[in-house]
């Protein structure tokens, strides 16, 4: 589950401004929606991959922070750390 942090609340201004663009979608006609839907699905790919390397910082970090906090006996890797690193790296992004 994800930490509250990364659940997503849109202010009323911004509810109000994605209200008034799906009612402007509504009105568009094909060849309008066609160029609509590229844009977004570019952007949703080049968003999509900024998330990814942002949550990818935000874990590093939480790991340093980890380690910089825990006691000395605890700053030790163990081989589980080791196959649990290895795990992360040979899986696939999305």
């Amino acid at each position: 589950m994800a930490d509250p942090w990364f659940i997503p609340t849109l202010s009323l201004q911004t509810e109000v401004r994605m209200e008034a663009d799906r009612r402007a979608a509504a009105r568009l006609n094909r060849d309008q929606l066609n160029m609509l839907c590229d844009k977004l699905i570019c952007d949703w790919y080049q968003q999509r991959e900024l998330i990814d390397r942002a949550l990818g910082k935000v874990r590093h970090l939480q790991v340093e922070l980890a380690l910089a906090t825990a006691p000395p006996a605890k700053r030790e890797l163990e081989p589980h750390h080791l196959e649990w690193a290895r795990e992360l790296l040979t899986q696939s992004p999305g």
